[in-house]
């Protein structure tokens, strides 16, 4: 466990101790109670700081879980969220801190089967089709998909942030506090560099590089099986890389691999591929617009998605959660 980590000196470890009271007020949070483990004013850093953790543990521990998880610099993101997390992984099964990977490219793990639970239900789904929303003459929400009018008792707009506001043809007056807080949420980016070897190095699935620029390599082929033969070094909140030439990108991922493995010398690289999600992710950061609920001013329309109010930051948990709520609400309108 933590509190046997060779990384980790006796006074790390005893910080670590110190972060149970929050976490516990995190948990008691998520149940309900009207009790505040993180203050919305506050960054990640300053509430580990405020909470006794020491500079080792932070690096090795926290920062890297924060970063993963929020897509943001410890410096910038609010805690609340990062507490929510803790709370779930600090939870009361043995599973809930474990670390999943995927063993098959996500849209075979939860697009496909989506699309065969909705279609063997009577439902369609369209690919390549443009969509757009208007009001009707009642006021309620219509949908226009490709050339033909749609009209549904409810609609749940699950699309980004940032694609919210094209949405709505003409612009909904009533969603103009929506629409305009939308539009003002930044992005916080992810970059990813995939390198082919002439032979392996790493010695499992992944491993993390605490205080590195790329903060994770994902051996794929471990992952895979044979349908993949390549790793891929991770940066979560890359502000600082995703306008970076492909070159040095690679030059960049190359140098922390050899930093981290020095037998990697022998490996030669054969080919390497750079992949930059400029938007993968809404900010964090302080000072961003509040997060809305499901439900809009229009009585029909709902809202969906990872950035939809949850207290989670921007993942597929809380991308789910928001479709749990939306559904419930369409449910109960």
């Amino acid at each position: 466990g933590l509190l046997e980590w060779e990384a980790l000196a006796p006074c790390d470890r005893l910080a670590v101790l110190k972060m149970m009271r929050p976490i516990r007020l995190a948990k008691r949070a998520e149940r309900g109670a009207k009790v505040v483990a993180a203050s919305p004013g506050e960054t990640v850093e300053n509430w580990l700081v405020r909470n006794g953790q020491t500079p080792r543990v932070r690096e090795m521990l926290w920062e890297p879980l924060a970063v993963a998880a929020l897509n943001q610099a410890v410096s910038e993101a609010a805690a609340p969220p990062f507490a929510r997390v803790l709370a779930r992984m600090f939870g009361t099964g043995p599973n809930d801190a474990a670390i999943g990977l995927p063993t098959a490219p996500l849209h075979l793990a939860y697009a496909e089967p989506a699309r065969a639970f909705i279609e063997a239900r009577g439902g369609s789904v369209r690919t390549r089709t443009p969509a757009t929303v208007s009001a009707g003459s009642d006021g309620r929400a219509v949908v226009l998909a490709g050339r033909e009018h749609l009209e549904a008792g409810s609609v749940i707009a699950a699309v980004q942030w940032h694609a919210l506001p094209g949405l709505f043809i003409p612009p909904l007056p009533a969603l103009s506090t929506v629409t305009s807080a939308a539009a003002a949420t930044a992005s916080s980016p992810i970059v990813s560099v995939n390198l082919w070897f002439d032979r392996s190095f790493l010695e499992g699935p992944f491993v993390g590089l605490p205080g590195r620029r790329f903060q994770w390599l994902f051996d794929k082929r471990q992952a895979f099986g044979n349908a993949a033969s390549h790793v891929t070094a991770v940066a979560s909140g890359a502000r600082q890389l995703a306008g970076r030439e492909h070159d040095e990108l690679v030059r960049n991922a190359m140098d922390e691999i050899a930093a981290a493995f020095p037998e990697a010398a022998s490996a030669r690289l054969v080919r390497a591929t750079v992949v930059r999600e400029k938007r993968a992710t809404f900010s964090l950061a302080l000072g961003q617009p509040a997060r809305p609920g499901v439900r809009t001013p229009v009585s029909n329309l709902f809202l969906a998605g990872d950035w939809i109010e949850t207290g989670l930051p921007g993942t597929i948990e809380s991308a789910v959660e928001s479709g749990h709520r939306a559904a419930g609400a369409v449910l109960g309108a």
